[in-house]
């Protein structure tokens, strides 16, 4: 137990010992009672250990009884008898292709290469906390807001107010997420013969193309009609880049959390396992492929401010501090039904990902062992052999918390692998990035285990009261992904690990 624990603990009880002297003396002055010894003893020393003691008994209960309900409820998904699917079900989806823009560099490539070695961020030479001293910033150099800020202003609605929508941090953002987005939309856009022609009659899609569906997450704090004209935006970008209006989706999602990132993962799972073959024949969507894209920048006045109030930075004294980053990420992810470029880099496998919840004392023990089971679940969930992952991936950070919980994790399920030397931790060089954290840690896995032609283990734990682990993996050698052609289903069934 952690000292301020203790000290928390200890003056509470000497406040109830407070209080139930103060009124015992009181009605005792009042009464004019002259205690007896056994009258002292039972007042003011027997009845308020009962209260502390009822106090701590009925707390000890009511927690027993909320882990055996969340024991009984988890053991009621693994078993399926919930209702819901059993857990050791492998819901695939498969990565298509990535891109990223973080501190630690312009691709997921040579973001992997730079946290080899990372260089953590350095002081920030304008930005101050409330005592004036300089603080620690994970910024992206050379960023130029100005063009995406002028694009955004042509997609406002008229009487909006584009500065009050769009604050320095937003459009930061935004400038980051611009050729990320680009990048993508341009990987994902169809062939030539298919692209956008304004002389051509309109043509019914062809039987094997599915919809690019794109979600961009945003943090909640932005406005509604900011987020809405961050979808405006894109939708103008993709029509000017070639797609046609009804290729492409194009919505904006309000992420608080970044575990629920990883449940959105698992819902697009599921409903792409849903779609993918029935009876030889692929539902409506199978061929859909989905586009998550996320964006955010904590690198301003405003948020060094308001995380100094909420006492959230890193400074002296308090090492468990949050360094602001900023960055955007993307994946182009499809179901387990493959209608792919030949040309086109192989697609890595997205395991299942396991879930899980932080511990209440992150220094513990028991925050490690609650780690390492995550890990071997992964594992379990991807039916891959410990002893072929080469590379863990996480987005750990700074926090000695983080360090101690990921390297003791890999330590216990990975004993032959170094937690310094074959560990990949994003937030140490790139900070607090948001709901940008969960995309940019699969941008970095698919990328490592492209690299290694291996499987990647990978660990969130960013998130202040989730965690999850996954695999990602490549296809097995003997799946060849038929060719792709507009006007023929090139499908493929997925392919149990």
């Amino acid at each position: 137990m952690k000292a301020a624990t203790v000290l928390r603990r200890t003056a509470a009880a000497l406040l109830v010992f407070a209080l139930v002297w103060c009124a015992v003396v009181l009605v005792w002055r009042a009464r004019a009672i002259s205690p007896s010894a056994g009258d002292i003893g039972l007042y003011l020393v027997a009845l308020p250990l009962g209260l502390v003691g009822s106090y701590w008994l009925l707390r000890w209960g009511l927690d027993t009884r909320r882990a055996k309900q969340a024991a009984t409820a988890e053991g009621a998904a693994l078993a399926g008898t919930d209702g819901s699917e059993p857990a050791q079900v492998d819901h695939q989806l498969h990565v298509l292709a990535s891109a990223l823009l973080l501190r630690a560099g312009a691709n997921a490539d040579e973001v992997a290469q730079a946290l080899v070695e990372p260089q953590r961020p350095s002081l920030h030479p304008t930005l101050k906390n409330d005592a004036g001293m300089p603080v620690f910033v994970a910024s992206v150099e050379g960023l130029e807001p100005d063009p995406v800020a002028d694009a955004l202003r042509a997609v406002l609605a008229d009487g909006a107010d584009f500065e009050q929508l769009f604050a320095e941090e937003p459009q930061r953002a935004l400038a980051l997420l611009d050729p990320v987005a680009e990048e993508l939309l341009l990987v994902a856009l169809p062939p030539v013969d298919e692209a956008f022609d304004p002389y051509a009659a309109p043509k019914p899609r062809p039987a094997g193309r599915g919809v690019l569906r794109v979600r961009v997450l945003l943090p909640s704090a932005w406005p509604a009609p900011a987020r809405q004209a961050t979808a405006d935006w894109l939708q103008a970008k993709a029509t000017a880049i070639g797609y046609l209006a009804d290729d492409i989706r194009v919505e904006a999602l309000p992420v608080a959390q970044p575990g629920e990132v990883w449940r959105l993962l698992d819902h697009l799972a599921q409903a792409q396992a849903r779609a993918s073959l029935d009876d030889g024949v692929p539902a409506d969507g199978a061929h859909d492929r989905h586009l998550l894209l996320a964006a955010h920048s904590l690198v301003g006045e405003h948020s060094i401010e308001q995380l100094g109030e909420r006492r959230q930075l890193l400074g002296s004294g308090h090492p468990e501090g949050l360094v602001p980053g900023e960055g955007a990420a993307g994946v182009l992810l499809s179901g387990p039904v493959l209608a792919i470029d030949p040309d086109a880099p192989a697609p890595l496998r997205l395991h299942r990902v396991a879930h899980g919840a932080s511990h209440a004392d992150p220094h513990s023990r028991a925050a490690v062992r609650h780690a390492s089971e995550l890990l071997q679940r992964a594992l379990a969930l991807s039916a891959q052999a410990g002893d072929g992952i080469a590379t863990v991936a996480s987005d750990a950070d700074h926090r000695p918390s983080r360090a101690v919980e990921i390297a003791g994790a890999v330590s216990a399920v990975l004993p032959e692998l170094d937690p310094v030397q074959h560990c990949r931790h994003l937030g140490l060089a790139c900070g607090e990035l948001g709901a940008v954290a969960p995309v940019a840690l699969l941008a970095l896995a698919a990328a490592q285990c492209a690299h290694d032609a291996a499987p990647v283990l990978a660990m969130a734990l960013a998130d202040a009261h989730a965690r999850a682990a996954f695999v990602v993996s490549p296809l097995p050698v003997a799946v060849e992904p038929l060719p792709f052609s507009p006007d023929q289903q090139a499908v493929a069934p997925a392919v149990p690990a």
